[in-house]
């Protein structure tokens, strides 16, 4: 379905020195040096995957899913969706594959409403009235925007304009979906909104998903597998739950007691937070089993769970450490 195999993007910036003499000599002569943006990346992703593809600020993922889309062509490297070149920018390509950025959800004049959105897609990809109908239904169904449907696109908010431009890019049926940053700047149910969405989507259609976000929700509510990049390269591919198993040698057990009831010494030293009753300890994987035995036996529990560490503290930690 896509595949990705020693790609690198390099770019050439302009550098100058600060300063009147600085101007001048860049005005005689610019000095250029290449900055890579991606370096010998490689992966594969199956049909019907979705995918976390996610790193720090500048590590490269937005520059990857242009390359994948077709925005950019490769430096080195091959690049293979659904047996296209992407940057050959091939018309039956562009209507199988739909780049949806949440920083720019709409690509439509803001005087239109949603409904002539929607028919202005209908006319650029060429497809059939009888079909645009009967899958706009369901999109809308979906997304429910039906509210919307007379709104210039300019009166609407971030959330709805998200909706309408995910209905956009999703009307012509694509089998390839590259989101960046879907939810970003969205209220929580916003955000819950348009993850029920994917996830339908993906379960109707068998559509390919790679998400990129900074918004931790996204992944591990989508996302069975994660690919992390940081500084142009790729420092881990494979399941979630194994990543966090490797980095956090640790689970939180979070329980609460009865108020009469008190920890001796030695549980109280793993206590990392505690509030009325309601405490959460760090314990050592191996140790999890006889620590949650004990207290089960010895003391009166109105509640307990055990749960992995915060998803972005594991994040933080493969920034620090080599994962095989």
């Amino acid at each position: 379905m896509l595949q990705v195999q020693n790609v690198g993007k390099i770019y050439e910036v302009p550098v100058r020195e600060s300063g009147l003499k600085g101007a001048i000599s860049s005005f005689i002569k610019r000095e250029k040096k290449e900055v890579s943006a991606v370096s010998d990346l490689s992966f594969e992703i199956q049909n019907g995957e979705i995918v976390g593809f996610i790193g720090p600020n500048g590590a490269g993922k937005s520059t990857t899913l242009k390359m994948l889309s077709g925005i950019l062509h490769p430096t080195k490297g091959e690049v293979n969706v659904l047996g296209y070149k992407p940057h050959q920018r091939q018309h039956d390509y562009l209507k199988k594959i739909a780049l949806i950025r949440g920083s720019k959800p709409l690509f439509a004049p803001a005087d239109l409403t949603a409904l002539d959105a929607l028919h202005m897609q209908r006319i650029i990809y060429d497809i059939n009235y009888k079909e645009f109908t009967g899958y706009l239904h369901k999109i809308v169904d979906w997304l429910q925007i039906e509210p919307y449907y007379n709104k210039p696109l300019r009166t609407l908010s971030l959330g709805e304009r998200m909706r309408c431009g995910l209905a956009c890019s999703l009307v012509y049926n694509p089998e390839v979906l590259f989101l960046d940053e879907p939810t970003i700047g969205l209220d929580s149910d916003a955000q819950q909104r348009i993850r029920h969405f994917l996830k339908e989507y993906n379960r109707e259609t068998n559509a390919t998903i790679l998400l990129t976000s900074h918004y931790m929700e996204d992944v591990t509510q989508l996302c069975k597998r994660v690919m992390v990049i940081d500084k142009g390269r790729l420092r881990f591919d494979g399941d979630m739950n194994h990543m966090v198993d490797q980095l956090t040698p640790f689970k939180l057990i979070v329980f609460t007691l009865e108020k009469s009831s008190v920890l001796p010494a030695d549980l109280s030293e793993l206590v990392i937070e505690a509030q009325d009753g309601k405490y959460t300890i760090r314990v050592l994987n191996q140790h999890v089993p006889s620590v949650t035995a004990r207290l089960l036996s010895d003391y009166s529990i109105l509640d307990l769970t055990v749960e992995h560490p915060p998803f972005d503290q594991t994040i933080q930690q493969l920034y620090k450490t080599e994962v095989v």
